[in-house]
């Protein structure tokens, strides 16, 4: 227990002492957050969640995580990883990148973070050649980056969409279903999250800005895909589930309405919901409510027989009932 215990706490004190620092020593226009019509939120607030929590989470790791069995190779090539889109989201923030080249570091990233897992590392070892299951998981690293940062558009919403998954995930780590490493990992990224929605609560003084939500993005996909591991790939996917609903639910929408899906918008679930009157309160505790039933999901999914049978599709109509209420304009 002190495993899942330490990271988290140390992670979340770090992170709330980082910001409380960096709040006051930069100048108040420092990554200031514009309002515009697509925007969620109508305060005044400053992009520099990630300054703080990114810096937090990886001290963390590299504090306990050898204890707690996460190699070597794996600590080094997270921090790589981490810092290329840490480093990349802090220059888009200020400068505002072009798309190839945050994809290009995207990619990079991705690639470091997945050579991290090591060669014994296999989630489909019957289905798939070891280089194609490579390939895959690093697009699939890539797409957990870009849809973390699509869903980092409303106070808490990172919080409570990753941070509560998380969570459980290192209570399970805890109990014994997914290993310690696994735990240690996403009980650092849940601390800095706690730590940050010390000042990211409504009404929010500061965002996580691309510096933290694209590096949030790698660092919980890697304990996604290592809790897909430890128990199955459908625990894997069933605890970030609201996360990649939402976010692909509404890249097909746009793609079948012919949009361009690369520019700005404001059309997720969540972002309708909030414009159609429903509090942040009401959107961020309804997404957490979800991701406790998801907990239990993915619990179930990760035994054999009946419980798998029945926590997958219980599942899947759960997030998408959230998401028909959250695009019901009348709810």
């Amino acid at each position: 227990m002190t495993a899942i215990i330490a990271p988290f706490l140390a992670a979340a004190v770090a992170s709330v002492v980082l910001l409380a620092i960096i709040i006051r020593v930069l100048p108040a226009n420092f990554l200031g957050a514009a309002v515009t019509e697509r925007s969620n939120h109508t305060q005044a607030a400053r992009q520099l969640g990630g300054l703080a929590i990114v810096p937090a989470i990886i001290a963390s790791l590299w504090i306990f995580g050898l204890e707690s069995g996460l190699n070597l190779q794996f600590l080094a090539a997270m921090a790589i990883a981490t810092l290329v889109l840490w480093v990349t989201g802090f220059l888009d923030d200020r400068h505002h990148l072009p798309e190839s080249i945050r994809l290009v570091s995207q990619l990079l990233a991705s690639a470091i973070a997945i050579y991290g897992l090591g060669p014994d590392f296999r989630l489909l070892p019957e289905l798939l050649p070891f280089f194609l299951e490579r390939g895959l998981l690093v697009l699939a690293l890539v797409y957990f980056i870009n849809l973390t940062n699509f869903m980092d558009g409303l106070d808490l919403m990172v919080v409570s969409g990753l941070g509560i998954p998380l969570a459980l995930l290192a209570g399970f780590s805890a109990f014994g279903l997914a290993a310690i490493g696994t735990g240690s990992l996403a009980a650092s990224i849940a601390g800095g999250l706690a730590g940050f929605a010390v000042f990211n609560r409504p009404k929010a003084l500061v965002f996580l800005g691309d510096s933290g939500s694209l590096p949030m993005g790698l660092l919980s996909g890697l304990a996604f895909f290592l809790a897909a591991r430890d128990t199955s790939v459908w625990t894997g996917l069933i605890l970030p589930l609201f996360f990649i609903a939402d976010a692909t639910s509404t890249l097909l929408m746009r793609l079948a309405a012919g949009e361009n899906i690369l520019a700005a918008h404001s059309k997720h679930a969540y972002q309708i919901a909030r414009r159609s009157g429903w509090s942040v309160w009401q959107v961020v505790l309804s997404v957490g409510a979800l991701n406790l039933v998801l907990g239990a999901c993915a619990v179930a999914s990760a035994q054999h027989g009946l419980p798998r049978m029945v926590g997958m599709p219980v599942a899947v109509i759960a997030a998408t009932l959230l998401l028909y209420r959250f695009r019901s304009k009348n709810s």
